[in-house]
């Protein structure tokens, strides 16, 4: 979910049972930071009512919950494969009819529960998998192209060539006809006398953003931004814009005006708003070819930490072993230098070595300083399903663009699985007085 600048995504932050911070909330209440501090390694005592700036990132300032309150991480588009026309979820498929599908979407074995296992959703799609695999996310032992190379499928391995089913995202990622496997979720809400509701699409529901809480950028700067995930399926991102003036924006419209990065400024953003830098890995023309031409796309660079390496070319000692690890814990695996798809970003905090580069499972959060255990235990401090902090980037605002409001776009193509998120937040672009 898009963070900074806040999106209209998160509109519904303002709705009642979106500030409350307890223990077992459901999935829409948890975007921010799970909805309890405990996931964090705080103590739940340190948990005060509503968001708890405390209890995402140990002081009193909490820019997750800021931007990420409400359901903004509940907007994304499914069964979306490279190179075609339509996602499996869109009326317009052709195997739909024009008609919202009823029948599940599924991948195939041995992880059919996973939309886009070793499955394309279109016959005579318009590419195959380009993306080289240094900038893979996921299963990096496979041969690329192999049968158990189980993701070539999906959004990341040819970056913008999926199509979505909204630029702004579908909430919950899909009519609630459609069978799914899942987290596909997403509380109905009323704000404002106006009810939200699961299928809604993004682009045409969402609100815009009042004008005095709108950001600002000036023509030729190059401002902060910054994502959340609450699921991590590796991928990689980008963002663009559109006048405002054009919403509802289309996808294709969003592709005319791509946001280059400033790359030497790419950096993890902990809860807190610190920064901590790290080096990116960005896919352009020069790597492999990229939707929209001649544009720029971001590695997401927290690695995910399977369950199990089931249908991957590697799967070691990363089995299904709920319970063992621990005894309370029935979701993860004990192994994470198997389970773990690529190295920490940040290995000093989660006591990667050379000869251990995937890092321990139980250290610091990179915010406290301290060896609190996360008790999310299949997340360390920069790798698993992250909430801990954010990716962040500088982003080139055009020096030629013309004043006026705009609509900013993230787009996160997955790697895992074959969904697109995407959110969608107002800005006001002024002339530069350089």
């Amino acid at each position: 979910m898009q963070i900074i600048p806040t999106s209209r995504n998160a509109f519904d932050r303002v709705a009642p049972g979106f500030s409350f911070d307890g223990t077992a909330l459901e999935t829409p209440c948890t975007c921010a930071d799970k909805g309890t501090g405990c996931a964090q390694g705080i103590p739940g005592g340190h948990c005060p009512a509503g968001l708890g700036p405390k209890c995402a990132s140990g002081t009193m300032t909490n820019v997750r919950a800021e931007g990420g309150g409400g359901q903004p991480c509940l907007w994304w588009s499914q069964g979306c494969s490279i190179g075609c026309d339509f996602c499996l979820t869109d009326p317009r498929h052709p195997d739909n009819n024009g008609s919202i599908r009823t029948t599940p979407i599924t991948g195939n074995p041995p992880h059919a529960d996973k939309a886009g296992f070793r499955k394309s959703y279109c016959d005579n799609a318009s590419t195959t998998a380009v993306l080289p695999k240094e900038y893979w996310t996921m299963n990096v032992h496979a041969i690329p192209g192999a049968v158990n190379d189980s993701y070539q499928f999906n959004p990341w391995r040819a970056p913008g060539t999926a199509p979505v089913i909204d630029p702004c995202g579908q909430a919950g990622g899909k009519f609630i006809q459609t069978p799914m496997g899942g987290d596909s979720v997403f509380k109905t809400v009323i704000v404002d006398n106006k009810t939200y509701q699961m299928g809604d699409m993004g682009s045409k529901v969402l609100p815009a953003t009042p004008e005095a809480e709108m950001t600002t950028w000036s023509a030729g700067s190059t401002p902060r931004v910054a994502w959340g995930m609450r699921y991590n399926h590796g991928g990689g991102y980008q963002y663009r814009l559109c006048p405002a003036e054009k919403m509802p924006c289309t996808e294709e419209d969003f592709q005319k005006i791509p946001l280059d990065f400033v790359r030497d400024s790419h950096a993890i953003m902990w809860n807190n708003g610190s920064l901590y830098p790290i080096k990116g890995k960005f896919v352009d023309d020069s790597v492999c070819p990229v939707v929209p031409k001649g544009s720029t796309w971001a590695r997401n660079p927290i690695p995910r930490i399977h369950t199990d390496n089931i249908g991957m070319a590697f799967v070691g000692d990363c089995l299904t072993t709920h319970g063992i690890f621990p005894a309370s814990d029935n979701y993860c695996s004990p192994v994470k230098k198997d389970c773990q798809q690529f190295p920490t970003p940040c290995p000093e905090l989660e006591g990667a070595t050379p000869e251990n580069p995937m890092g321990d499972w139980y250290k610091s959060n990179g915010v406290n300083e301290s060896d609190v255990p996360d008790h999310n235990t299949h997340e360390g401090a920069c790798s698993g399903d992250w909430t801990l902090g954010m990716i962040s980037d500088e982003v080139v605002i055009p020096k030629d663009i013309a004043p006026g409001k705009y609509v900013l776009s993230w787009r996160w193509d997955c790697e895992e699985t074959a969904q697109v998120w995407q959110n969608c937040a107002d800005v006001n672009i002024v002339a530069s007085t350089k």
